[in-house]
């Protein structure tokens, strides 16, 4: 399969098309359009995550993260500039499926509603159809078969997500009912989500104004932890996608926050 192919495959996934007007989804990188035995994957396209592909023979490598919103040159040596020169130098392609991955409601983007056991999941913001008549958007929320305690509902996201350390915000509910989420920079969808029914509101990097004036309860699982397990949930649906002629591998990225626990010390989740 080559490099045309590969990309081919992926737009058949997630098709650019759908992403969102301000962001960069595609190439990154163009490589030689070659013969591709080994795609990579993860989340960032940062330096030590491409050397790792690059080292394991990768002729492809797919993010989520773009290796940058709007054009720039490689003008100072900084980790932009690194990951250029390795990709370069390898001859490979640097490929990202951002928000046309994110308004994916049927596929690993909402992963956590699915585990959680959410019924009636549906697309928290819709923004458009495919040819199928599928609905795409931002976000996803539903609802459990019987309400479960709050503090039961807590540990279950913390133990899901691997995140060692949750953030709440807001007026905490005796009992969870329906629950709305948003993987990555989410906390846009607050207010859509409680005006939609939500009793829990699931997401990433929560700002301060925000966690004061929101009106339901939402927990800060941060960027990494539902992003990162997307990514790699997605990398067992693109090898199904390329077949046997193909090796797909997932390459685990870093949070990069850590916490400091009083008592406990630093800790990474």
């Amino acid at each position: 399969m080559n490099t045309a192919e590969v990309i081919s495959r992926i737009e058949s996934l997630v098709p650019s098309g759908f992403a969102a007007s301000w962001d960069n989804c595609g190439v990154q990188i163009a490589g030689i359009d070659r013969n591709v035995s080994k795609v990579a994957v993860a989340l960032d396209p940062l330096p030590q995550v491409v050397s790792s592909a690059l080292d394991w023979g990768a002729e492809f490598i797919l993010t989520h993260h773009p290796l940058a919103i709007e054009a720039k040159l490689p003008a100072k040596l900084d980790w932009f500039h690194d990951v250029m020169k390795q990709v370069f130098c390898a001859e490979a392609t640097l490929f990202a499926a951002h928000t046309s991955l994110d308004v994916q409601f049927a596929g690993t983007v909402s992963w956590l509603g699915r585990e959680l056991g959410l019924e009636d999941l549906r697309v928290l913001e819709p923004v458009a159809e495919n040819e199928s008549g599928d609905t795409l958007g931002y976000g996803c929320i539903g609802e459990f078969r019987a309400p479960v305690p709050y503090s039961e509902f807590v540990e279950q996201v913390s133990q899901l997500t691997g995140c060692g350390v949750v953030a709440l915000c807001g007026p905490e509910p005796e009992k969870v009912a329906c629950v709305a989420m948003c993987p990555g920079s989410g906390s846009s969808l607050m207010d859509k989500a409680f005006a939609s029914g939500a009793d829990v509101f699931i997401t990433g990097d929560v700002k301060y104004h925000p966690a004061q004036e929101t009106v339901g309860a939402v927990l800060d699982v941060g960027h990494f932890s539902l992003e990162e397990e997307m990514m790699r949930r997605f990398s067992i649906v693109l090898k199904a996608e390329l077949g046997n002629d193909t090796e797909v591998k997932f390459f685990s990225g870093r949070n990069p926050f850590a916490y400091h626990v009083q008592g406990e010390g630093v800790r990474r989740s």
